[in-house]
């Protein structure tokens, strides 16, 4: 069990007080229905362009960058509903991930059937 020592509870009681991305920008639904899958390994890709992760040692993490996905599969969503935010303090990179996340929603006009990825190995 890890303790929390002193002003660190500060934190949990209000995450507002942790330090924020410059940009903070929407990724929208293009398509009205529901969200069908979600390309994991481009959402990990965008999250290290934008800082949140590294490729060797000799990079540095940005704490405030990252990928908050508002959507998941199974999802109703319409065109122009929000699916995600895109954290980052470089503008262009923001941009950027924005016109890729984006590629990253797939989605379908029926209802998704959502099952569990651990049950569906193990054939349960």
């Amino acid at each position: 069990m890890v303790m929390i020592q002193g002003g660190d509870v500060k934190y949990i009681e209000s995450p507002d007080l942790l330090p924020k991305a410059r940009f903070i920008l929407p990724v929208y639904a293009t398509e009205t229905g529901y969200v069908k899958n979600i390309d994991a390994d481009m959402v990990g890709s965008l999250a290290i362009y934008l800082g949140a992760g590294r490729m060797s040692d000799s990079n540095k993490i940005d704490n405030t960058s990252g990928i908050v996905l508002q959507k998941k599969i199974g999802s109703e969503v319409k065109v122009g509903e929000t699916v995600a935010y895109v954290h980052a303090n470089d503008e262009n990179k923001a941009i950027s991930a924005v016109k890729n996340l984006s590629d990253a929603f797939k989605y379908s006009d029926k209802s998704v059937n959502v099952k569990s990825r651990v049950l569906e190995t193990y054939g349960i």
